[in-house]
């Protein structure tokens, strides 16, 4: 039996305008603000300012008649039975809502369990709790959501900072850059050095004339690759334009309105961005005045600022601006490695989102990029019927806010416009792994957590996980839009740039190069020459690089 009285039949509204939170005014403006955006009323109306995230919750626990508690209290105070917590991984508490505090299994007398929630739960899912406790009472309690992440935070911070650092290491360590190169490829450089000496010794002239032209071929093979992707990804392009413009011409001929695109914002998932910021006080501000003036339903944004433990100073400054309620702060506890990788996989758990996208925190993105992601995964049966394997990410372009600022910004502008506006769109059309970019990464969230998310010992994490994805049998995909971001405008700051760069990608070479010919018979001769040219190819001597955002 449960031991919880019926639901109160007033609505939501009509309690906090009984407890005199609200005014008519403010109720009208939510409605309207759920009529064109979806999700709960309670949401829209903290959005708005109406009411405080407790106040509202205290009404929802009026309504769903369980009493409110400070859930936070109760942790510190000891009261929580983290066992029924710890068997389970933290983001199913996050996904599921609510969270079971305390199991009673008394000698004689029936037991019970105490969930605490921050949804409704109708009467078939308190019966499946008692079933899945096999326990004979529930009672309820109500608490907030942000309580409830805190507490999860607190009982699984062991298993969290392990899974942030260690998840994919410990599941697939074939695929992580833990523990180095394997003994051939450990052997593989000492062998061609040998070579190279004692060819040295017996005809100096003819060791060098062939180690030239090795590193010659190398640069041609990969300079080529990138020459005809990004020829292919510009011919594409225009060829597309034209098409669009043929039959916007065709439709106007016939007097048929232009098709509409844009999903509904009442039909628009909800979407998590997460933030790995560190040491950029002086930025936040900015940074979240760029998510607020994204085109996305607020109701639907689910912003995550990932902050390090030992970072004060941008902890104070999150919390001194008050950001909206659609941003919420978590603090990632300390542990090693302390890399972006590993704050992201931290983050990735408690991400409410069908898609999570990366920002760094002087990104820009264009204000329709979220709605145009959309739109491409569910569309992406469709526009790639001559590709059937499942579209995992979307990567947009990542362009220059300072190009003009000085010679070395301006080449940086012409190096990314040629690598995301040319080269990637032109690998997407040949269906070839693609390396991601270091920012706005858009993925399917269950997917990612099925690939074991980031690997933080990578230092270009991106790059290696377009690689693992075409691995298990996924793809990636680009959009036409446009991230802005900031170019190193000084050369010491690029060198270190471009020196962890070039070293993230010999890690992901050596990582994927572990088992060539499973590389080569899953994706295939052009999967295998992107490995191999681009790849591998890239951190050679002779080879041109662009720049990368650097890793913490």
């Amino acid at each position: 039996m449960t031991r919880v009285p019926g639901r109160d039949p007033r609505r939501i509204g009509e309690i906090l305008l009984d407890r005199g939170l609200i005014t008519e005014q403010q109720l009208g403006q939510a409605l309207a603000d759920q009529r064109a955006g979806g999700g709960p009323l309670g949401r829209h109306l903290i959005l708005n300012g109406a009411v405080q995230r407790m106040e509202m919750y205290g009404a929802l626990a009026e309504q769903w008649r369980a009493p409110f508690v400070d859930l936070v209290q109760i942790d510190e105070q000891g009261e929580i039975d983290a066992v029924a917590i710890l068997a389970e991984p933290a983001e199913t508490w996050v996904e599921r809502g609510w969270l079971p505090i305390r199991i009673e299994r008394p000698a004689h007398a029936p037991s019970s369990i105490t969930v605490a929630t921050t949804v409704p739960l109708a009467e078939s899912a308190r019966a499946e709790i008692i079933a899945r406790y096999g326990v004979d009472q529930l009672q309820l309690v109500t608490t907030t959501d942000w309580d409830l992440v805190r507490v999860v935070q607190s009982i699984c911070r062991a298993a969290l900072v392990f899974g942030a650092a260690e998840s994919l290491a410990s599941t697939d360590n074939s695929a992580s850059a833990k523990d180095g190169l394997n003994a051939w490829q450990r052997a593989l450089p000492v062998i061609a050095v040998a070579i190279i000496v004692v060819g040295a010794v017996l005809d100096p002239l003819l060791t060098a004339v062939a180690v030239l032209a090795i590193a010659n071929a190398m640069f041609l093979v990969n300079v080529g690759f990138k020459v005809l992707a990004g020829v292919r990804g510009s011919a594409r392009r225009v060829w597309r334009r034209r098409l669009g413009d043929e039959i916007h011409r065709q439709r106007q001929q016939r007097g048929l309105p232009d098709p509409e695109f844009s999903i509904p914002d009442d039909d628009l998932p909800v979407y998590t961005i997460l933030v790995p910021a560190y040491r950029e006080a002086n930025i936040i501000t900015k940074l979240v005045a760029n998510l607020g003036a994204l085109d996305y339903p607020k109701s639907k944004l689910d912003v995550l600022l990932l902050l390090e433990e030992d970072d004060d100073e941008t902890i104070a400054a999150v919390k001194a601006m008050r950001p909206p309620e659609y941003v919420r702060m978590l603090i990632v506890p300390p542990g090693g490695p302390q890399t972006k990788p590993r704050a992201c996989n931290y983050g990735l758990a408690f991400a409410r989102g069908e898609f999570v996208v990366i920002y760094d925190a002087e990104d820009r993105p264009q204000p329709r990029q979220l709605r145009q992601v959309v739109e491409r995964f569910r569309t992406a049966q469709q526009v790639d019927r001559t590709d059937e394997r499942p579209l995992v990410c979307v990567q947009a372009a990542l362009n220059y806010f300072n190009a003009d600022y000085n010679v070395l910004t301006r080449l940086f502008a012409v190096e990314y416009a040629h690598w995301f506006d040319s080269m990637l769109p032109g690998m997407d059309e040949w269906h070839v792994p693609i390396p991601l970019g270091g920012t706005s990464n858009h993925f399917v969230t269950e997917q990612l957590r099925n690939l074991g998310a980031w690997d933080p010992y990578n230092v270009t994490e991106d790059a290696d996980l377009g690689m693992r994805i075409a691995v298990h049998g996924g793809r990636v995909g680009v959009v036409d839009s446009v991230t802005w971001e900031e170019a190193c405008a000084e050369v010491p700051a690029w060198v270190k740039q471009r020196t962890r760069w070039i070293k993230g990608y010999m890690m992901t070479g050596a990582v994927n190069a572990r088992h060539p010919v499973a590389w080569l018979k899953q994706n295939g001769l052009p999967g295998f020459i992107t490995l191999t040219t681009l790849i591998i190819g890239t951190p050679s001597p002779s080879s041109p690089t662009r720049s990368c955002s650097a890793s913490r």
